[in-house]
């Protein structure tokens, strides 16, 4: 039987722990600073076209955009349907939406 994509969110985000450290696996993300600006727009373009993005996102919304490279670890600081909030590792705050976590970060075993 084929799980339907809102069961599998339910599913992955039950096995997603506040407070731990994740890799990202994938893409480089766009980290925006509330929830109501967040769009899912993953990039996995080279590097400079990826904050070249971000800066004309940011001057779009008019907000600081930041981005969170593949590779890097960040910390989950909250979820809320779909929705995560995120620190990163310069000490930036914002949020992400994705709904296959297990996709594109790694819980990281400490």
């Amino acid at each position: 039987m084929k799980k339907t994509n809102k069961t599998s969110t339910r599913t992955t985000m039950n096995k997603i722990q506040i407070g731990k450290t994740y890799l990202v696996k994938r893409y480089h993300w766009f980290v925006f600073p509330t929830k109501e600006l967040a769009v899912r727009w993953p990039s996995d373009e080279e590097r400079t076209a990826t904050y070249q993005d971000a800066k004309w996102l940011s001057e779009r919304y008019k907000c600081n955009v930041f981005v969170v490279e593949k590779n890097t670890c960040v910390v989950l600081l909250e979820v809320d349907n779909g929705y995560f909030k995120l620190l990163d590792c310069n000490g930036n705050i914002g949020w992400i939406i994705c709904w296959n976590v297990s996709k594109y970060f790694k819980l990281v075993k400490e």
